[in-house]
């Protein structure tokens, strides 16, 4: 009863040949590597996407307990991409298609004499293949490698193979917890035991946790559905969630010969016709679409960047949900959902493209395999078993719902479509609105789905796909901002619809042959480093858990302020220019909406506030488009306007009110001083079951604090001690930020990055755990 992760110590053949079978093969001329590893590093931009498609190898030794020999070894493989062909001792002992889900195989049949074992395997990262998500173009990069843990279970005659809970009726003083445990083989003697306790990040001395022992039950079949009652245990909710850890032994002849451990969290989820349902109440889901992918490496980073992105999501943009785009994603981000309350929508691979037979039957098992492997985690609210934007294909969709409800039968499933009136198998419409303006995610649900029973969720916008680039101006940053700010109001005030998950989290590769640019898709709040853009300030300001203020430089004669306060007071100089509030007019629905300040040559000229503002809201539809010849002319205006505010080269300061006590405030300046400011997510880095990585923001910076968006400037990037680089060694600052990571090497101690530009070098000090 152990795990034994095997992510080191990896052999890589960028080309894979028989001879890898070979155990007297000579591996001196290929690579060590470890794992989460990719086939190749990309440049950010402009890769040669053919080469992350390879037939590539991995190969490393195993040594094998003589004891062991007598119970099960099974070898998972969390992920890896996309066809990949296990050997053990050079025999085929599993093929597995799909890069998305884990797969596993007891490789005891296929044991060598001696204790030292090799495991090969041969791995298909080539488009070609016949099986999700290929066949035609794919939206989204797909990267090859074996880019998730390996680990090897070392387990008895006798093991529990799956458990499945489930926690029914939760709004009573009594809670259920169900638990289906399911064993690799039946014999007599066997007995379950559990006990449930509360599950905490870092234990606490002298901290009262709940603990229940549960009752013991004799084993009559090889799988046994058990209904546990659990007096006052808590609730798991996205403001609090309280999670539980379900210990269960398998008991032979009253000695333990296997245990297992699932994470349970009390909840009830459901989606009816009047929106979603959480333990009762109605929430409105404010999310966004994940792709699982970091420059360079693509899908291969270890625990603590996945743990980060949910972190970012819940904490910094401000979503209580998340769609996983392309495929089910790693373990560790699921995890981290569960822990800090940010709600799941995992969706099976593919885009558009439906294949033929053998297909379709892949895409029915990723289903399966999806459902399996994540619906242990309370976070999880809804399966999207339909490829995403695809036409109707009602016997392959009328399958993969109905597998999913038999699988997980308190869960619903929903499908994305980019089309109203679909043929409907599922719970949820997920609904990828193509139309360009931007108020149409206020139409009525019953224009989409004629089922009142049901719900629709905003999956996607077309008004969203503003490109904001290394080339992108100050009103292209702030045309996203205001089109995200107006889809999100448009679905706020709309109660047929039950939220919106229609932003991307960030910026991620996707193929030239999609895009015909450089290869990045630019829509997303975050770049690909997860810098926040501007848009990302008006999600954080929909939150009420710390003060927010940020300003929009001037723009258009006016100025645009993100905050949760009451009001700010502007200051022109020293000179306080008077109260502003927020734009109730166009964003009344909005929690918080912006702030605008109009005519701000006027109040250069003058040091007043002009006695007159636009209406508000009229000047709004300026930043969303501007295709008429009025909003044109009025456009060349207003920057005329503002250029004759700016070469008064006055500093712009902001205090944000809240309950009459100033909680935030920023500053513009003109002609700020320019320096680089530098964050990472960790100092300090601990390997456990691979290498750990850390993530390094690089934003350049006013001396108030203000983000310089015009700055572009090359860094060149250096470590040493214990950490390497992952990436270039010479990167490009551009709208003011960039970013890289390091990574622990192996070895206990130290490391140092240094990053220069042209006035200087800055030291970031990192220690490694090991």
């Amino acid at each position: 009863m152990q795990r034994i992760y095997l992510n080191d110590n990896w052999y890589f053949a960028r080309n894979y040949t028989e001879d890898l079978l070979n155990p007297e093969a000579d591996l001196s001329e290929l690579r060590k590597v470890r794992i989460p590893h990719s086939v190749c590093e990309l440049s950010y931009s402009n890769f040669d996407e053919m080469s992350v498609q390879q037939l590539c190898g991995y190969r490393r030794s195993l040594i094998v307990e003589d004891a062991w020999r007598g119970g099960h070894l099974i070898l998972t493989f969390e992920g890896a991409a996309h066809e990949a062909a296990v050997y053990v001792n050079g025999k085929l002992a599993m093929k597995h298609y799909g890069g998305y889900t884990a797969f596993s195989v007891d490789i005891v049949p296929f044991l060598a004499d001696g204790r030292e074992q090799v495991i090969t395997v041969r791995l298909d990262s080539r488009e070609k293949l016949n099986q999700p998500p290929f066949g035609s173009v794919t939206e989204s990069l797909t990267y090859g490698g074996i880019y998730r843990d390996v680990y090897l279970d070392v387990k008895d005659e006798y093991y529990i193979e799956d458990i499945y809970t489930a926690t029914p009726d939760v709004r009573t003083d009594e809670k259920i917890l169900k638990a289906q445990i399911k064993l690799n083989a039946y014999t007599e003697g066997l007995r379950l035991a559990a006990h449930l306790d509360t599950w905490t990040e870092i234990p606490l001395e002298g901290e009262d946790l709940q603990h229940w022992d549960l009752k013991t039950a004799d084993v009559h079949f090889r799988t046994s559905c058990l209904t546990y009652t659990v007096p006052e245990a808590m609730l798991w909710d996205v403001d609090m969630p309280i999670l539980y850890v379900l210990t269960v032994e398998l008991l032979k002849d009253g000695q333990c010969v296997d245990t297992k451990k699932v994470r349970v969290g009390f909840r009830e989820a459901v989606f009816d016709g009047e929106g979603f349902w959480l333990n009762g109440r109605i929430l409105k889901l404010c999310g966004f679409s994940r792709y699982q992918s970091w420059p360079y490496v693509g899908y291969a980073m270890p625990k603590s960047p996945q743990q980060l992105d949910a972190d970012l999501l819940k904490f910094e943009l401000g979503a209580n949900a998340v769609r996983t785009m392309q495929g089910p994603q790693s373990q560790y981000f699921m995890d981290r959902c569960d822990e800090i309350g940010l709600l799941v929508i995992p969706e099976i691979p593919g885009w558009q493209f439906i294949g033929d037979t053998r297909w379709k039957k892949i895409a029915v098992r990723n289903v399966r395999e999806m459902v399996m492997q994540y619906r242990n985690h309370p976070s999880v609210i809804l399966w999207d078993t339909r490829i995403s934007d695809s036409d109707d294909e009602d016997a392959l969709y009328y399958k993969t719902s109905r597998l999913a409800r038999e699988l997980d039968v308190y869960r619903q499933t929903g499908g994305e479509r980019d089309f109203a009136g679909s043929h409907f198998y599922e719970d949820v419409y997920l609904y990828d609105d193509m139309s360009e303006d931007a108020a149409s995610a206020s139409i009525s649900s019953e224009n989409i789905i004629q089922d009142l029973s049901k719900t629709c969720l905003l999956s996607g916008h077309r008004s969203l796909n503003v490109q904001v680039n290394g080339g992108a101006g100050i009103d292209d940053w702030l045309c996203q901002t205001m089109r995200q700010a107006s889809v999100w109001r448009a679905v706020e005030s709309n109660d047929s619809f039950a939220g919106s998950l229609a932003p991307v989290m960030t910026d991620y590769p996707v193929s030239r042959k999609y895009s015909g640019s450089d290869g990045i898709c630019s829509k997303g709040l975050m770049d690909a480093f997860r810098n926040p853009k501007m848009a990302a300030a008006f999600f954080k300001s929909q939150r009420e858990d710390e003060p927010v203020c940020a300003a929009v430089l001037p723009m258009d004669d006016r100025l645009m302020v993100m905050t949760n306060a009451d009001h700010i007071l502007l200051y022109c100089g020293e000179k306080l220019i008077g109260e502003f509030y927020p734009d109730e007019t166009v964003f009344r629905d909005l929690v918080h909406p912006p702030i605008f300040v109009e005519h701000l040559s006027e109040i250069v000229r003058t040091g007043e506030k002009p006695k007159e503002q636009k209406q508000k809201g009229t000047s709004n539809r300026v930043f969303l488009k501007k295709e008429s010849e009025k909003d044109q002319e009025l456009f060349v205006q207003q920057k005329s306007e503002l250029a004759f505010s700016r070469r008064y080269a006055v500093t712009w300061r902001i205090e944000a009110i809240k309950d009459d006590t100033v909680v935030a405030g920023t500053s513009i300046t003109p002609t700020p001083e320019v320096r680089l400011q530098i964050t990472t997510d960790r100092q300090h880095m601990m390997e456990e079951n691979s290498y750990d990585a850390a993530t390094v923001h690089i934003e350049a910076v006013g001396e108030s604090g203000q983000h310089l968006y015009g700055y572009e400037t090359p860094l060149v990037l250096k470590t040493e001690g214990d950490i390497e680089l992952i990436g270039p060694s010479v990167i490009v600052m551009k709208n003011g930020f960039a970013g890289t990571y390091v990574r622990s090497i192996g070895k206990a101690g130290s490391g140092r990055l240094m990053i220069q530009d042209g006035h200087g070098e800055a030291v970031v000090e990192f220690s490694v755990e090991v």
